[in-house]
């Protein structure tokens, strides 16, 4: 049977994309004028000789520092963190409480700044001991993080939020393992993940790397879709390993981490003079680090997303190649708009600037020419 894309859907996909857009738009804004207010007017610093007698010296200071701005900013946009939720359970994304939501918040938050406050430590003692050269260190160090959380999310972190178990569909199973086996995967084992705990969107994953690569799919996704249309999904997540993506986002990630941390290396020697920071290593440069941060990766990231939408299209050819199942592959693309509120074909400017994906609409039109291909062969 013919899957056809929801008119009604696709109005709710563009409402909501338009407020998602209004509300990350005013979370950036709430940081730049945060961030902006305490460089401007000398908070910052002021800050910094408030908290000059914490125990623990430096090391003490760095971790309070942190910690001060962040639980600031963390009020601020709790508002919008909330909403945020709201608007996806007004939408009937989401299938959460308020109560699990918050949760899921805590435990969220907690975690970035345990990461944050590591990595935020390790930045301000190289800068302390190797000023000129701190921002190479810190790329490598960065890359180093990389690495190892994306070996230790599905085994420690993921099992945090959602719970995983072996799916109990063997036919399902193997045909999935036989996929991997014949792209060159060794994976531990098929496992479902409980979404629909959270959420009614769909989604699957070949998550880790090494000795903790694994197939997970959404229990969203195997409620509601044919073996066929499963096996679509996951061969485009083989795709990306074939390809070898990881390592090349990786690299590609790495580099323009390396070459923004330089500028911002610039950009803090010219701050010490113009904010009466001590030194480049001064707590106080904090907020200037994270607003200069925050301003490359505004302008560094449809970068990245043109990289990652090439990656993703070439994923498609493939799962269209290794599974010769173009009808599969469309009917999966429309029932992920009406089930995902995915726009079929939003406005060109803002797929450049903010889509890391191809828009549905032209995934759906790679599989009615490789349908044409095929019937004409």
């Amino acid at each position: 049977m013919q899957v056809e894309l929801d008119e009604r859907r696709q109005e709710e996909a563009r409402a909501y994309a338009i407020k998602k857009r209004v509300l990350f738009l005013l979370d950036l804004a709430v940081g730049a004028v945060y961030l902006g207010l305490l460089i401007a007017t000398g908070a910052a610093v002021g800050l910094r000789q408030a908290l000059a007698d914490v125990p623990g010296g430096r090391w003490g200071l760095v971790a309070a520092y942190l910690l001060a701005v962040w639980l600031a900013y963390t009020a601020l946009t709790l508002p919008l963190s909330i909403y945020g939720w709201q608007l996806s359970r007004r939408f009937g994304l989401s299938t959460q409480g308020f109560g699990g939501w918050l949760t899921d918040w805590a435990k969220g938050t907690a975690l970035s700044a345990v990461l944050g406050l590591v990595l935020v430590e390790i930045v301000y003692w190289l800068l302390a001991v190797t000023p000129a050269y701190w921002w190479l260190i810190t790329a490598v160090v960065l890359l180093f993080f990389t690495v190892l959380l994306a070996n230790l999310a599905p085994v420690l972190l993921l099992p945090l939020f959602f719970k995983l178990t072996p799916i109990d569909r063997p036919d399902l199973a193997h045909s999935l393992e036989a996929l991997a086996q014949r792209a060159g995967v060794r994976v531990r084992g098929v496992y479902s993940m409980n979404l629909s705990a959270k959420t009614t969107a769909a989604n699957a994953a070949l998550m880790g790397l090494g000795g903790t690569r694994r197939i997970v799919i959404g229990d969203t996704l195997l409620d509601h879709y044919a073996p066929a249309e499963i096996e679509v999904v996951f061969a485009h997540e083989l795709g990306h390993h074939v390809h070898q993506d990881v390592p090349r986002m990786v690299a590609l990630q790495t580099a323009l981490t390396l070459v923004g941390l330089y500028l911002v290396n610039l950009a803090l020697m010219w701050g010490v003079g113009a904010f009466g920071y001590q030194t480049i290593a001064d707590p106080a440069t904090l907020p200037f680090l994270a607003f200069a941060l925050g301003l490359y990766g505004m302008i560094s990231g449809p970068i990245s997303n043109w990289v990652s939408r090439r990656a993703e299209r070439a994923a498609d050819r493939y799962a269209l190649r290794v599974t010769d199942d173009a009808p599969a592959f469309i009917a999966t693309m429309i029932k992920l708009a009406n089930q995902n509120l995915a726009v079929y074909r939003p406005p060109r400017w803002e797929e450049i600037l903010f889509f890391d994906h191809p828009s549905i609409g032209d995934r759906v039109a790679m599989g009615e020419r490789f349908e044409r291909r095929e019937g004409a062969a």
